[in-house]
């Protein structure tokens, strides 16, 4: 194979990426490829590497050392690096291969109970407060990016989102797929559209929405479904994240509990200083609903399961899931884009330190590229 032909997303086994050996292509998530890999300085057991697509994005800088920590509820970051082909270096990242099932198959597997759900949520809240307590931000809180561990059933977040806060520069430069963005905070959303046509605006990420993103992620669990459709138009999702309350979760899902309900609604409340505000301050929640309400209501399973004709569960369990929430958004308010214009002297400094591609997107943009803001911003 020449090395100019060789492409991040369609490495083959036996390939060489540095000193690690690619086994096997698992699956492109956003603008990243993960693939199976082995070192071949010395044995190991196998481990997932995340290549970028995009040359020259991502890095880990000076938090390298904090990433690399261990928590039992985080796969753990083994290395990291870039890989100089003729087109450009790419930035890679390995961690460890959790083994078991993604957090949507074991849902349709097990059909847990509100009491698997609810420690379920209280170890994700401390893995947030030991990355945040690292200067560091999960931003990729999502059913796909937790996986159930074989044998001990505990969750696992597999990938930090595409990179950190504002001091981390992110492995993919790029926004959220459209289905994802439901898992975005309504401030985070708010500042993307007030800040339209301001390529150096900056988030400052916060607890808050990791936390608001586990609120969504537990929606999910708990119903079957997102909290506002993902077919909604980014306007109508948007609008609906940033003014709109989701339906209860039980009134989607009569079995779930109220207690639990109530707790996901605040998580994911408009107002980030109306959360929680730590992942141990919901963990204390979880523990007295828990404790004060009846046993039976916890013990229940999140969905009905098929029954065959004699009554019996149908094995493979097969779970039931309720219809979508029907959250309608006529008549709504449409929210305004604000676009800033900076002065054409400023205009004129900023393009002159920028690289030729970005010079196209602060000049307007390039094509392929409708959400150039955006991707700086996030």
């Amino acid at each position: 194979m020449k090395s100019c032909s060789i492409r991040p997303e369609v490495l083959t086994p036996g390939a060489l990426v540095e000193h690690w050996r690619i086994l096997e292509s698992l699956e492109q998530r956003g603008h990243g490829a993960l693939y199976r890999v082995e070192e071949v300085r010395r044995p190991t057991e196998p481990l997932v590497m995340k290549i970028s697509l995009r040359p020259g994005e991502g890095r880990f800088a000076d938090r390298a050392a904090r990433l690399l920590a261990k928590h039992p509820n985080m796969a753990r970051l083994h290395a990291y690096g870039r890989w100089p082909l003729p087109g450009g270096d790419f930035f890679y990242c390995v961690r460890e291969d959790v083994r078991g099932l993604s957090l949507p198959a074991w849902v349709e597997t097990a059909n847990p109970t509100y009491l698997q759900v609810a420690a379920l949520l209280s170890r994700l809240g401390s893995v947030i407060d030991d990355v945040h307590s690292r200067d560091t931000w999960q931003r990729d809180m999502h059913p796909h990016n937790i996986q159930v561990r074989e044998g001990d059933a505990e969750p696992v977040l597999l990938d930090l989102r595409d990179g950190g806060n504002e001091g981390l520069d992110t492995l993919l430069k790029t926004p959220l797929a459209h289905e994802l963005q439901v898992f975005r905070s309504p401030e985070m959303l708010r500042f993307l559209r007030t800040n339209w046509g301001r390529p150096h605006a900056s988030y400052r990420y916060l607890a808050t929405d990791d936390l608001y993103a586990l609120g969504a992620t537990a929606y999910w669990l708990v119903t079957g479904h997102p909290p506002f459709s993902p077919s909604l138009s980014p306007e109508q999702l948007h609008t609906a994240i940033e003014l709109r309350a989701p339906l209860p979760p039980w009134e989607v899902n009569p079995r779930v509990p109220k207690p639990l309900g109530a707790i996901i609604l605040r998580l994911m409340s408009k107002l980030p200083e109306a959360r929680p505000q730590r992942g141990e301050t919901l963990c204390a929640e979880l523990m007295v609903a828990v404790s004060a309400g009846a046993r039976a209501m916890w013990a229940k399973r999140v969905f009905d399961s098929e029954l065959d004709q004699a009554g019996q569960e149908v094995l493979p369990r097969r779970i039931l899931r309720p219809g979508a929430p029907n959250l309608s958004l006529q008549p709504g308010p449409k929210l305004p884009r604000v676009v800033h214009f900076s002065p054409p002297n400023e205009r004129r400094a900023m393009v002159a330190a920028q690289s030729p591609a970005s010079k196209a997107r602060a000049l307007g943009g390039v094509p392929g590229d409708p959400m150039g803001p955006w991707t700086r911003m996030m």
